[in-house]
C-alpha cells in the first residue's frame, strides 16, 4: 500500500523515465498501465488516483520489481535502484 505522506510519488506516465531502457527502448505506456491493472507474474503495480490523476510511488515500483523477478534470480530492483537515486551497487 503507498503511503502518501512518506513515499515520492509518481505519476504513471512520468514511470518509463524512471527505468533503464532495454535494448534502446523505453518501457512503453502501455506496459505501465497493464502492469497497474493485470499485473506481472502474480504481482500489480500499487497506485493511488488523487485528483483525476493515477500515480504510483518509487517505493511501490521497488515492491514490485522485487515481487516480479526472474527465475534467474535477476529481479530487477538494482537496476530500478540505479535509475532512481543514480546507485552504483
Amino acid at each position: 500500500m503507498i503511503n502518501l505522506q512518506t513515499e515520492k510519488l509518481v505519476p504513471l506516465g512520468d514511470v518509463p523515465r524512471y527505468l533503464d531502457a532495454r535494448g534502446g527502448k523505453r518501457v512503453h505506456l502501455s506496459t505501465i498501465y497493464r502492469w497497474a491493472t493485470k499485473g506481472s507474474r502474480g504481482r500489480v503495480l500499487e497506485t493511488q488516483l488523487l485528483g483525476g490523476a493515477r500515480y504510483t510511488s518509487v517505493a511501490a515500483l521497488e515492491r514490485f520489481f522485487q515481487g516480479a523477478g526472474s527465475p534467474s534470480g535477476d529481479n530487477g530492483a538494482d537496476a530500478l535502484r540505479r535509475a532512481l537515486y543514480g546507485e552504483t551497487a
